[in-house]
């Protein structure tokens, strides 16, 4: 949770580059100058000058992304390897560059959680900086180290620690079944997976009060100081429309992009298969994540996240006072690096749909929004015992949820997983199906297991099953091996991922629409179980041929 500390001591954006002497120094890697840098304000071509802040709304996605000076920085006699202890993750090496940066006599810092190290170039030697640097470094939450090894070790979990997680899996459990016999939690719209739309905010809480939203929570308090500092005579009021046009951007720009991914998926036809095996992969980030949370494994930098100097172009949109850039800043933290947007991107492609994937994003960007709101508040409760318990509860939570997302994926692939818990029989479902014909075959019933007599020449097995937005009517059905069936599906009462049907292993995949359903196919001749769900895993039943 250092980074929650850190938040209140980030660097002032009114020290920005452009207020040092150095403003006009260049950068390594692509980093842009500053807004305001004698360089920007000489520039001739009137072209560049047309892309500024203070000309054209445009500027606020173009300028700092794509039209930023590119250039060779000048040498320097003095570079300098400094130990830093307290970094766990990318967000960590965001945080540190920029506040290295905006120190006078820093030409350059480059920061490496895995090795622990900060690179840095200055202007002067480094004796004459070190005070200022490491006082710059404690400010913001981390801490200078004199030998190797400076980097966190994950923290062996001890007997207290083993208590906490098995209490919260107990407490976690005991209110899923609570909430499962009112139908609280099945009602919930889905959207991947063992994913509820209420999961996903969780996920987003959980985020929130993580060092995933680190940078995230630095740009909104930055972009609060510059406001300020500018406009020194607004009302309360005022003050707070920076921070609601960041977060208004946010909100929307997870809608919109997150819907266009969920479109993405769906245009490229994913197969039950392919979104199987999507789902699961979703379920190893959450599962890596949730182990990182709990201190299980090292917390590192996650394996696959946008370049570090893209989060970096986007961070310096809050050094400008333009108006619309709280508004974009808020929209461009969907390309920032983090372990759940990314996982949550992942089960928006997966989900094949504008409308789920829409959803998927938002609720995640809904669910951090009260971190966000009230950072100093998160920061002041996360530390101690609460931050400690809150963790181990978070972290457990979203390690049953990759679990259940590994389920839904093996589902998608023809396995029946059931985690101990066998489906039940729906025995008034089961009598409402279609009575049998002179040109029929009796379904047999679970009480009376027997394999039938072989069926007469020409006879069809009729099966009726209804669905809803949560569940199957009957779950589990019975088939005569080898006999052609007409499967009858009432998808009435269909939302969300239940108005998918796929049956992998027979090879069945179909979008139903409202009303009846028929699908024809014949029973496998070897008696076993045929797993059967909805498009994305989480609504599951069961053919048992006999």
């Amino acid at each position: 949770m250092e980074h929650c500390r850190s938040l209140a001591g980030l660097p002032d954006p009114s020290r920005s580059h452009s207020a040092s002497p150095l403003c006009g120094q260049p950068r390594l890697h692509g980093v842009a100058a500053s807004a305001r840098s004698p360089y920007r304000n000489n520039r001739s071509s009137a072209v560049e000058r047309s892309f500024s802040f203070e000309h054209s709304t445009i500027g606020v996605f173009f300028d700092y992304l794509l039209l930023s000076p590119m250039t060779t920085p000048s040498p320097s006699p003095y570079e300098t390897t400094i130990l830093i202890g307290g970094m766990t993750c990318g967000s960590c090496e965001i945080l540190l560059e920029r506040t290295l940066r905006a120190l006078p006599g820093i030409l350059e810092a480059h920061v490496s959680r895995r090795s622990g190290t900060a690179n840095i170039r200055t202007a002067k030697p480094y004796a004459e900086l070190e005070e200022t640097i490491s006082s710059a470094i404690q400010k913001a939450g981390y801490r200078c180290v004199d030998g190797p090894g400076s980097h966190e070790k994950p923290a062996e979990s001890s007997g207290n620690s083993w208590l906490e997680i098995g209490g919260a899996l107990i407490i976690i459990f005991a209110v899923y079944k609570i909430l499962s016999a009112y139908n609280i939690v099945s009602l919930a719209p889905s959207t991947t997976g063992a994913l509820t739309f209420g999961g996903i905010f969780v996920i987003g809480l959980v985020a929130g009060a993580s060092s995933c939203l680190a940078v995230t929570g630095g740009l909104l308090l930055a972009v609060a100081a510059k406001y300020n500092e500018t406009h020194r005579s607004s009302t309360g009021a005022q003050r707070i429309m920076p921070l609601l046009h960041f977060n208004s951007g946010r909100l929307i720009s997870y809608f919109v992009l997150g819907g266009l991914v969920g479109w993405l998926g769906q245009s490229i036809a994913l197969s039950a298969k392919t979104t199987g095996y999507m789902t699961i992969a979703v379920a190893f980030i959450m599962l890596y994540l949730a182990l990182t949370i709990l201190k299980i494994i090292p917390k590192g930098s996650f394996p696959v996240r946008p370049p570090k100097a893209l989060a970096h172009r986007i961070a310096q949109l809050s050094e400008t006072d333009h108006p619309l850039a709280p508004f974009a800043l808020g929209a461009l933290t969907f390309f920032l690096p983090c372990g759940f947007t990314q996982s949550l991107q992942l089960a928006a492609l997966a989900s094949g749909s504008f409308q789920m994937g829409a959803f998927t994003m938002f609720f995640f960007a809904l669910g951090t929004l009260p971190a966000l709101l009230g950072v100093s508040l998160v920061s002041s409760l996360s530390r101690g015992s609460f931050s400690r318990i809150f963790l181990r509860f978070s972290g457990t939570l979203v390690l049953v949820l990759a679990l259940f997302n590994i389920r839904s994926g093996l589902t998608l692939l023809g396995y029946n997983v059931s985690f101990g818990t066998a489906p039940q029989y729906n025995q008034q479902a089961e009598a409402r199906q279609a009575p049998p014909s002179p040109t029929q075959g009796r379904v047999p019933t679970p009480q009376a297991p027997a394999v039938p007599a072989a069926p007469a020449p020409g006879t069809v097995q009729q099966i009726a099953m209804r669905v809803s937005s949560y569940r199957y009517d009957p779950e589990v059905i019975t088939l005569q091996a080898g006999v052609p069936v007409r499967w009858i599906v009432d998808a009435s009462d269909a939302s969300g991922c239940t108005s998918g049907l796929v049956v992998p292993d027979l090879g069945i995949q179909r979008i139903l629409k409202r009303g009846e359903n028929v699908i024809e196919f014949i029973a496998p001749s070897a008696p076993g179980e045929i797993a059967f769900s909805c498009s994305m895993g989480m609504v599951r039943g069961t053919f048992i041929v006999q």
